[in-house]
């Protein structure tokens, strides 16, 4: 009898486990979400050091200047695009199919759309980016991946999960006005 009980308690031990675990990844899967909408604000709203912020540390040692250095990159792209009589007027994340535990991080990939305008129509494009969070989902780095694949990406982040899934690029959309 007792090990009947002992039995059964460990059944709905490990039941109430795995629904912990998926529950953790449910709010993962939000706060990789949020945080991507946050950056995605940050750019559009041109508030780009709170941008640079959701920069992967490692790609902001790439930029002369680091964090300071990216604000201003990125500030100057969007004036050179802005000249050229584009602008920038949407851009947005989907919310990502899973997050994966992996090397003490965890790691997602967000569809990320954005639309401009041009003086004869709209673009719409999209792209993936990756999001990796060293501490449980509290912090979010995301890291275009611009058409590169995962084996690429992995040379600057070896602990990249081979199980990220990356789909292929897709072109632009053009719409012209009517």
């Amino acid at each position: 009898m007792m090990k009947r009980i002992l039995l059964l308690l460990s059944a709905i031990t490990a039941g109430v486990t795995v629904y912990a675990q998926i529950d953790d990844m449910e709010a993962a899967k939000r706060s990789a979400f949020a945080a991507a909408k946050t950056m995605d604000e940050a750019l559009i709203n041109k508030h780009y050091d709170d941008y640079a912020v959701y920069n992967h540390p490692k790609v902001l040692q790439q930029v002369q200047g680091g964090r300071a250095g990216m604000a201003i990159q990125v500030a100057k792209q969007i004036q050179d695009i802005e000249q050229s009589g584009n602008i920038i007027t949407a851009v947005w994340p989907q919310m990502p199919e899973t997050v994966i535990d992996t090397a003490g991080e965890w790691q997602t990939t967000l569809q990320q759309f954005m639309e401009y305008r041009l003086p004869e129509g709209k673009i719409r494009s999209e792209t993936t980016i990756i999001g990796m969070s060293p501490d449980k989902g509290k912090t979010w780095y995301f890291l275009d991946v611009a058409g590169r694949q995962l084996n690429e990406l992995k040379e600057l982040f070896p602990t990249l999960s081979s199980r990220l899934v990356i789909p292929a690029p897709k072109e632009a959309v053009f719409t012209p006005d009517k």
